[in-house]
């Protein structure tokens, strides 16, 4: 079982997920965070609405 880095419920899958603006995995220097499918398409919503505004 992995662990979330969000919620900390344990799931069979988690996804690497990237929440800062300009992400740029190549070059910034960033801690490594997983999310479980609920918290990801959560964070995805999220960003959603934060690039409408």
């Amino acid at each position: 079982m992995l662990k979330c880095s969000f919620c900390g419920k344990e799931s069979e899958t988690v996804i690497r997920i990237a929440i800062d603006k300009d992400y740029d995995r190549l070059t910034v220097k960033h801690d490594v965070k997983y999310a479980c499918p609920e918290c990801s398409k959560k964070k995805e919503e999220e960003k959603k609405k934060s690039s409408k505004k």
